[in-house]
């Protein structure tokens, strides 16, 4: 096995001679050669190894994990997939020698996308690609960076890890452009230093969907390779995914656009303003194949002399929006981390000045530097979210779906879609043809029921909990309405607060996670824990690995503490468990720790103390600070409802039964404008109309059974007998005077005081009955 060769680039070319040969496939092209001036101080060949563990894969996030070597030091290297980072067929355009438009749709396996920590290092991540084979990204340990590529000529598992240079800076004209660029804030000292005190309120997952657009020299920089683009593509959305996902927002490549045949952007102009004037006429009337995305972002190939990167616009605003930077060679972190920077300016974020806060000496993206976002940015994210981002709530789709009846999705013009003729042969309400069969109103949806749709008020959606609100049908469709729950800071059960459809207490809370006979944990558990701001024990993050401090008016917002744990039940994969005695209080804290890598591949955080807990008398958590209760309310109050029903979550009155909407003055049926009517009294219900049919064949089923019973009954009277089946008439009686006789073999003679017992036939002989007295 080969590994922890190191080959230094300064003054030592015979070890990256030989380097080359085996990095030639690797890095796209045959006739490429290294060049010691790319950005990296040094390379080595190391060959991971693949862990297996007791009880096959880990669990249902199906973790890997490597052993590797990296300068003579061995790592172990978790990897967890990531979720709706790719389509599964992504749209890919290009150009003929013509300049005809081709569209096409590789093929991208799923779950091929990783990100990862190096277990013991104090500083790791990892952002990993298996999609064309190998390990494919960035690695990250203690502190240090490296671009990893597998040697595709190699067969022996081996790959090439690159050390990126420790000290990198963009220019100083990094960014900007005209149009409607971010304007950038005056800096106010006390306001900012407060900034991290939002960093973990945006609690809803955001996804903003990235089309990647590469120019011409680029396709020849890369041997004309497409395929080698669309790796590129995967590998740096990866990493500007992994950059967000502290942020609780997802990159979704959406869309690659590649020009092969001629580049839009003339390099002649040598300056970025020039360059883009045409390229931005050009994206105004962009592709009409093209599916849609949120942001446009464009690679140009080589140096331009006035900046790296810019933008215009900002994500879901008005009219063409998009940005782009220079990619110089095969250092692929460079262009992802201005990909970064230019999506962190569409999202609202201003570059930081000098109070914003950013990991000890490192400077954070929006700086000069690669270390996550500063509190500013945060701040400056959160604000422009809650105004002006509504495009970012919309989850990726499947990707592309070719049209068509039968592929089981309801399109245009269709009523109805139950799939294949075989998978239709069962279905009572849809045709092949993705018609309704005769008959038929609806054939999926939790208002449809045997073809037709639920009568109006039908609760096609039961509340879960005293925090949630229950969905009626409306008699004239299949669909529920959407789900809708209590105003968030609706008083429930122990004090605490709705929020976000649930009761949140820490008395629940420690026995979800640790059983019945749990409970929350004392105050002074809360403050020896999150008052140390690390993984285990914060109330908030401020960037990649660091965490902020609980002030101990917080203590009780940061992360739950629990006692009165007698054995640790099962816990979900990658869970750590920490206990903290206090010698002094005779205590022993339990609580569970969380690491921000495992944000994106879909692992709850089962310890963070939930918004709207209580943290005193009448205060509840929020965004990790212990606040007024009245902090939660938002537009309706139960006054405005006249006490006769609840706020809901988009503002509006759920009143209570007898009472009309919209502001429960008027008497009526309950519910809400969201929810649908609620069920009318019996006597009012509309019943769907039993075909007259099933009357008349009920009617004589009824009738054939009273004639079956008739008819036994009569049977069993004896009634129905004829004469030839009635018994023979009883023997005349013996003479007064009679003869005693020896008695025959075939009677017995009754023993003396012992009653006879005289057998008499009856009618109901005939039925196999004898009857004796």
């Amino acid at each position: 096995m080969r590994s922890g060769r190191t080959f230094m680039s300064p003054g030592h070319w015979l070890p990256v001679l030989g380097l080359t040969l085996l990095l030639v496939d690797s890095l796209g092209g045959e006739d490429f050669y290294f060049h010691p001036e790319w950005g990296f101080d040094s390379y080595e060949i190391t060959v991971p190894r693949k862990l297996s563990f007791r009880g096959g894969e880990q669990g249902a996030a199906r973790r890997m994990s490597y052993l590797l070597q990296v300068q003579g030091q061995k790592h172990v290297l978790h990897l967890w997939p990531k979720r709706l980072l790719l389509p599964r067929h992504l749209q890919v355009f290009s150009y003929t020698e013509q300049g005809e438009l081709v569209e096409d749709y590789p093929y991208i396996p799923r779950d091929c996308s990783y990100v990862g920590v190096v277990e013991g290092a104090e500083d790791s991540e990892a952002t990993l690609s298996t999609c064309a084979g190998g390990l494919r990204g960035i690695l990250k340990i203690d502190a240090k960076y490296y671009q990893m590529e597998p040697l595709r000529g190699s067969s022996g598992f081996e790959h090439a890890l690159y050390l990126l240079k420790d000290e990198w800076e963009f220019q100083d004209r990094i960014s900007g452009f005209t149009g409607d660029a971010t304007e950038e804030p005056t800096a106010q000292p006390d306001i900012m230093a407060r900034r991290s005190d939002f960093a973990d309120s945006v609690k809803h997952q955001r996804y903003l969907e990235l089309a990647m657009i590469f120019d011409h020299e680029r396709y020849l920089y890369m041997n004309s390779n497409v395929s080698r683009i669309i790796d590129d593509a995967i590998f740096m959305s990866g990493v500007v995914d992994t950059y967000f996902q502290e942020l609780s927002l997802r990159i979704h490549l959406k869309r690659v656009e590649v020009w092969t045949s001629r580049s839009k952007v003339r390099h002649s102009y040598g300056r970025a303003a020039s360059a883009l004037t045409r390229f931005t006429e050009d994206r105004r009337h962009a592709l009409k194949a093209a599916t849609p995305a949120d942001w446009e972002h464009t690679y140009v190939q080589g140096n331009l002399s006035d900046r790296n990167s810019w933008h215009w616009g900002n994500v879901c605003g008005k009219g063409f929006v998009g940005s782009g930077c220079v990619i110089v060679d095969y250092n692929l972190l460079f262009p992802a981390t201005l990909t970064a920077r230019e999506i962190g300016h569409s999202v609202g974020m201003a570059l930081d000045t000098q109070y914003c806060q950013c990991r000890g000496k490192h400077s954070c993206i929006m700086g000069t530097g690669r270390s996550g976002f500063s509190n500013c940015s945060y701040n400056d994210y959160i604000n422009y979210v809650r105004q002006k981002a509504t495009c970012l709530t919309d989850i990726p789709g499947l990707g592309y779906v070719v049209k068509r009846c039968g592929n089981t999705i309801v399109e245009d013009g269709e009523e109805c879609d139950c799939g294949s003729a075989e998978d239709c042969e069962g279905d009572p309400c849809c045709k092949p043809n993705c018609k309704f069969k005769m008959g038929a109103k609806c054939s999926a949806g939790l208002c449809c029921h045997r073809c037709r749709f639920r009568p109006s008020g039908f609760a096609c959606r039961e509340e879960e909990n005293e925090c949630d609100l229950p969905e009626y049908c409306n008699g004239t469709s299949s669909r529920c309405p959407d789900d809708a729950y209590k105003h968030d800071g609706t008083p429930c059960q122990r004090d605490a607060r709705c929020f976000r459809k649930g009761c949140w207490s820490t008395y629940q809370q420690c026995q979800r996670i640790f059983g019945a006979d749990a409970r929350e944990a004392p105050h002074p558990c809360f403050e020896a824990v999150n008052l140390v701001g690390d993984q285990y024990g914060n109330c908030g993050v401020v960037s990649v690995g660091n965490y902020r401090r609980c002030s101990r008016q917080d203590a009780l917002c940061g992360r739950v503490q629990c006692v009165h744990v007698p054995a640790l039940p099962a816990m979900p994969d990658h869970t750590s468990v920490v206990s903290t005695p206090l010698q002094d209080q005779r205590l022993l804290c339990w609580g569970l720790g969380y690491h921000l890598a495992l944000g994106s591949t879909g692992i709850p955080d089962l310890g963070v103390v939930h918004d709207g807990t209580p943290c005193g008398q009448g205060r509840v958590c929020w965004n990790r600070t212990c606040v007024e209760a009245s902090t939660l309310r938002l537009g309706c109050v139960p006054e405005d409802c006249n006490h006769r029903g609840a706020c809901n979550n988009r503002g509006h009155c759920h009143c209570e039964d007898g009472w009309a909407p919209p502001l429960c003055v008027e008497q009526g049926d309950g519910g809400s404008e969201d929810s649908g009517p609620r069920r009318k009294p019996k006597e009012e219900e509309e019943v769907s109309p039993i075909p007259q049919v099933v009357i008349p064949v009920v009617l004589r089923v009824c009738l054939f059974i009273i004639s079956v019973a008739f008819v036994i009954h009569r049977s069993r009277s004896g009634h129905l007998l004829t004469d030839e089946q009635k018994p023979p008439p009883p023997p005349p009686l013996p003479p007064t005077e009679t003869k005693i006789q020896e008695p025959t073999q075939r009677e017995e003679t009754p023993e003396i005081g012992k009653p006879t017992k005289k057998v008499t036939w009856s009618p109901m002989i005939a039925l196999g009955r004898r009857v004796t007295e």
